[in-house]
């Protein structure tokens, strides 16, 4: 899950049915009848048996408005905060070397912040409210204008080649994560600077795609990172929702200051969630 007052998965677990190797056979769980020992088999990976059932507590299906935008790196450490209290969900993804961080909020429909993103209305009890409009969704730039850094990139690493494995139609047909996949392998990948280009034309994608969406959460919360990826994941506290601290962007700044004083070939993005 994502989103800085929203509990881990596992806390949405409210009844296990265990199958173990013991006399005790089939053990069904709650707090209330196991406490610390139901609450270590949450996150047990099947260690104390076999998990033939589990009831989990779920929210009633919802509509998220996102919103997606581009700040630079100073920007993004100084409105973090904010950020986190205004809206539901938040995710940051940072670009190397590109002063550039792409935010993306979600928020439930009926309860946008008056800061967020839609147009302000009366709510009807003397008070104003944020709804989102067609006009809102509308996009600013076109879906070619949008691709147009990354397909003029592609172009111009195919022509290098004599590649014309790739025509128009193929090259206007691939999504986001395609053609960053397609751009990367058309180059050396372990080349610092071909990855630069990479990351500057996704940089300029990003200051094109940013807008107002709005889709069921289920949509809007998936991870699809689009491509091919190696993935490796940290988790660390970052102080609390009172007082987050700069603990995870500090950490992002050091990263970021040892993949671009290394040249590390580090394509985008290095994705971030509280």
């Amino acid at each position: 899950g994502t989103g800085a007052l929203i509990p881990p998965c596992d806390e949405f677990v409210t009844a296990l049915t265990i199958v173990t190797p013991s006399e005790n056979g089939v053990v069904k769980m709650t707090d209330a009848t196991h406490g610390q020992l139901f609450r270590l088999a949450r996150l047990g990976l099947g260690g104390l048996g076999i998990l033939s059932e589990v009831t989990l507590k779920v929210v009633p299906a919802h509509r998220l408005v996102e919103q997606t935008s581009v700040l630079s790196r100073s920007e993004a450490k100084k409105q973090l905060p904010t950020l986190l209290k205004r809206h539901k969900h938040i995710r940051y993804m940072w670009i190397p070397y590109q002063d550039c961080v792409v935010v993306v909020t979600n928020d439930d429909e009926n309860d946008l912040p008056l800061l967020g993103p839609g147009t302000e209305v009366s709510d009807g009890k003397g008070g104003r409210k944020k709804i989102v409009t067609a006009e809102d969704i509308k996009p600013t730039f076109s879906r070619d204008e949008q691709f147009a850094p990354l397909r003029d990139l592609l172009r111009k690493l195919l022509e290098s080649k004599n590649d014309a494995s790739l025509d128009d139609d193929m090259i206007n047909g691939m999504g986001f994560g395609d053609l960053r996949d397609v751009i990367l392998a058309s180059g050396n990948m372990l080349d610092p600077d071909h990855v630069k280009r990479c990351n500057k034309a996704e940089h300029a994608f990003w200051a094109k795609a940013g807008g107002i969406e709005l889709a069921p959460s289920d949509q809007k919360l998936q991870f699809d990172c689009g491509g091919q990826q190696w993935v490796y994941e940290v988790c660390f506290p970052s102080g609390t929702y009172g007082m987050p601290g700069t603990t995870s962007i500090d950490f992002m700044q050091d990263l970021l200051d040892e993949i671009e004083s290394s040249g590390i070939p580090a394509p985008a993005p290095i994705e971030q969630r509280w």
